[in-house]
């Protein structure tokens, strides 16, 4: 239905043709539309994700090409990282910096350069990684992964978009002039994502080299200080054409004067050595490390490290929250950090190595069906507000056999035996909530000191945490600012003869263990019998 037209003024009549008037109107309506076109791919560049490509691409270019922007939105996420990608928001550099130096930077903080042990973080937590990177000698935005899920073209994605790589590098800068910006490339490898053509897998160099020089063009276009390579889960196969694109990307990456880093799996010694023939590789892979499994089997320390300048190990995810074994637990106690070192040390320069440990924890049931959930210092503060039992150290079996609960609390004592002769310096709560009996191990600043204290005794060069976020236990802060400014007070070091025992250590224990189930499935036996 049409509205009755409304009465107005008289105006002075101006004749127009039809065809005046249709010229007139579509002209309009293209002026219109490119304007919101304009709009909209602006608004998509500042917003959305970014991929990352190269125009008229050849390989290793010149170092005078930088990368051409395609700017498109992203549907494409990381289903394998429990992480999320950072929200972006204008904001004002100005106002954060002073914000951020009113309250989180003493008047006379300053860093040391000539630390030798060095503070780094991955991070997807902006906030996070703004108030506290005066606190860190290196940060890694945990900012992008690989285009594409079960097969690769080169290109990258990337959770900040051009405008937010820039101004955030900057600020991060204007707030620690001497912090290195050394953002990760991740990609797990599971169903539905691989790390197949971008090393060059099935014969496809061509891309290979084009993932490199989009990596490196990345590095020179936003002025970072290097990238961190973060592939993890790769099956065996894929070890040698890893290990192609890693020392050709390192090349490259050097030849800029740029860092180059590498997340690699954590490994520790066995008592055994043997050959792994995996089928596609020239040569068997040699396992001399207890974790036979896809991952670490194609990260081969002493090879990576010939070409990395910093080589990080996840030392983390010891009790994995995922699987029923091996149950509750620590994720990075210094026992099995030891154990780790001692593995690495004899494989990976001092200075270039790194223990990345977690700042979190899992929460389990002891009881009941229930799955496991991570625990962050608020968790902690939640569940020490309410009736609960606090140890710090942790010894299980002392626990177990203290509260009379060998019997009822299955999903922890089937697991006894490995917590035998431990104390963890990691702090757990245990509680009961819903009628389920729980335990919750977490991060403090008392675990932290030790671990970190663990490290600098074997002269390792730094520390990563998984992750830097806000909801960290803040007195973590206080050793951190001691530590950048080189405060802490000296610790002994650990000879190479106390290496060399600690290895020999290691391997009785694997021993002794190995020894002690074989008894315990014959005694079973005979009991049976």
């Amino acid at each position: 239905m049409q509205s009755e037209p409304t009465s107005e003024p008289k105006r002075k009549s101006t004749s127009f043709s039809p065809k005046a008037k249709y010229t007139f109107l579509f002209a309009s309506w293209v002026f219109l539309s490119a304007f919101s076109f304009y709009l909209g791919m602006n608004l998509m560049a500042k917003e959305g994700g970014i991929s990352l490509s190269l125009k008229n691409q050849s390989p290793f270019g010149k170092s005078e090409e930088v990368a051409q922007n395609s700017v498109e939105t992203s549907s494409e996420g990381n289903e394998s990282s429990e992480s999320n990608s950072t929200e972006i928001k204008e904001e004002k550099p100005t106002s954060v910096l002073e914000e951020i130096t009113k309250e989180e930077v003493p008047p006379d903080f300053s860093i040391d350069e000539n630390v030798s042990f060095r503070a780094s973080a991955w991070s997807t937590d902006w906030s996070a990684m703004r108030k506290t990177v005066h606190l860190y000698n290196e940060i890694h935005p945990f900012i992008y992964t690989m285009r594409g899920g079960l097969s690769n073209n080169g290109e990258l994605i990337s959770s900040w978009s051009q405008t937010a790589r820039k101004e955030r590098v900057a600020e991060l800068r204007q707030l620690n002039p001497k912090v290195k910006i050394i953002p990760t490339i991740f990609r797990w490898e599971n169903p539905k994502e691989k790390i197949q053509e971008n090393i060059g897998m099935g014969g496809r160099t061509d891309i290979r080299d084009k993932h490199i020089q989009i990596i490196v063009n990345e590095i020179e276009t936003y002025g970072y200080d290097g990238i961190d390579i973060d592939y993890e889960g790769m099956s065996c196969d894929k070890k040698e054409k890893f290990e192609d694109f890693f020392v050709l990307l390192a090349r490259e990456v050097h030849k800029k004067g740029k860092l180059l880093s590498v997340a690699v799996h954590p490994k520790t010694p066995s008592d055994k050595k043997k050959d792994l023939n995996c089928k596609g590789l020239s040569k068997p892979i040699q396992l001399d490390f207890r974790e036979n499994w896809r991952g670490p089997t194609t990260h081969d320390y002493a090879f990576l490290a010939k070409h990395a300048d910093r080589v990080k190990i996840m030392a983390y995810e010891l009790h994995p929250r995922k699987y029923h074994n091996p149950g509750p637990g620590p994720q990075a106690p210094n026992v099995w950090l030891k154990d780790i070192i001692t593995y690495a040390k004899k494989r990976v320069p001092t200075s270039k190595l790194y223990m990345a440990i977690p700042t979190y924890g899992y929460d389990w049931a002891l009881n009941c069906k229930s799955s496991a959930k991570a625990i962050y210092h608020s968790d902690a503060q939640r569940i020490r507000s309410g009736a609960h039992k606090k140890h710090q150290p942790t010894d299980i079996n002392q626990i177990l056999t203290s509260e009379n609960k060998m019997g009822s609390w299955r999903n922890l004592s089937k697991f006894a035996d490995i917590h035998k002769n431990r104390a963890y310096e990691d702090p757990s709560l245990w509680y009961t909530s819903g009628g389920c009996d729980r335990v919750a191990f977490y991060m403090n600043r008392k675990a932290f000191e030790e671990k970190m204290t663990l490290l600098r005794k074997y002269d390792l060069g730094g520390f990563s945490f998984w992750q830097l976020v806000t909801d960290n236990d803040p007195e973590i802060n206080e050793y951190l600012s001691l530590l950048v400014q080189g405060k802490l007070p000296a610790v002994e070091k650990i000879s190479d003869k106390e290496l060399d025992d600690s290895s020999k250590k290691v391997v009785a224990e694997e021993k002794q263990i190995k020894l002690t189930k074989i008894k315990e499935k014959t005694i079973k036996k005979t009991a049976v019998n």
